[in-house]
């Protein structure tokens, strides 16, 4: 077999966590599929006050303001040590420590990644009907594959309560160009050149955004990615996710977001339902400019 070395690494995982033990079990399960992709896995560590990053075991700060810790969204930490050190990398995966895998789904998310998609038009079966013109069935390049779960679902507090265990079926496709659609950070996948867009909301002081940052993220991705025609998937690759967070630290943590997010998505980029969102939208911003400018 190839020995491959750094330069043939193309894949990288961005693992945000703060707990060594889970830390351990997730890379203890993953690590047959990181040797098969040979993976650069991407360690935020949040542990400490400051976050750092483990890479080929050492320890690497990184010193910005664009990163909040203590959060999901401090695994923007790894995207930008990937921007700024590790330019083989063509595709990126970030994962939760508390996801595990079903079949292979770095395998099913760079598939995904390679496909060609339409966007302007919705194809209601799994094939192309008549009628589907031929000009648009590979219109678009897939530049984010939105992977999903089985085992513990991504609820919000209150389906949490209600819900519970109940059965859910995900779609598997294409989402229409400019559709809107909750993506979850847990398990999710871009290309090099989606970085400047891809910025998890940074929580700072604002009671609410702690469970919004990914889907308030995915919001400005959707409506960037329409004005470039890039395509977004969902469905193709599956992980199990093992722990349920406490539903009632969520519903404290949601409760101020939840309104948020009933009317940010309307008009992103003029929302004032906060001043926090002015520095938001400040941010990414400077993270657009920062990431263009380290992978010219």
């Amino acid at each position: 077999m190839k020995n491959m070395g750094i330069e043939d690494k193309k894949v990288a995982v961005v693992l945000p966590s703060h707990n060594p033990k889970l830390t351990t079990s997730f890379k203890e399960a993953w690590q047959s599929l990181f040797e098969k992709h040979n993976v650069d896995f991407v360690l935020v560590d949040d542990s400490r006050e400051t976050p750092f990053i483990i890479h080929d075991g050492k320890e690497i700060e990184l010193k910005t303001d664009l990163v909040q810790n203590h959060c999901a969204s401090v695994r923007q930490l790894g995207f930008l040590y990937i921007a700024q050190y590790l330019p083989q990398i063509k595709y990126i995966i970030t994962l939760d420590y508390d996801t595990y895998p079903v079949g292979d789904p770095i395998s099913e998310h760079l598939n995904a990644l390679e496909m060609k998609v339409p966007i302007s038009w919705f194809s209601t079966a799994t094939d192309y009907m008549r009628g589907f013109p031929y000009g648009v069935r590979e219109e678009a390049p897939v530049m984010l594959s939105h992977g999903v779960w089985e085992g513990v679902y991504d609820w919000d507090a209150p389906s949490q309560l209600l819900k519970g265990d109940k059965k859910v079926y995900f779609y598997k496709g294409v989402v229409p160009k400019g559709i809107y659609t909750p993506i979850c950070g847990m398990n999710l996948a871009f290309k090099r050149e989606a970085l400047p867009y891809i910025y998890f909301s940074p929580v700072g002081n604002f009671k609410g955004a702690e469970r919004f940052d990914d889907i308030w993220m995915g919001i400005i991705v959707v409506k960037k990615f329409a004005e470039l025609n890039w395509g977004i998937v969902s469905g193709f690759a599956k992980v199990r996710h093992l722990r349920a967070s406490n539903v009632f630290s969520n519903l404290e943590k949601e409760a101020t977001g939840m309104k948020h997010n009933e009317e940010f998505w309307k008009d992103p980029e003029n929302y004032k339902g906060d001043l926090w969102f002015d520095e938001f939208r400040e941010k990414r911003k400077q993270w657009h400019t920062l990431i263009t400018e380290l992978t010219k």
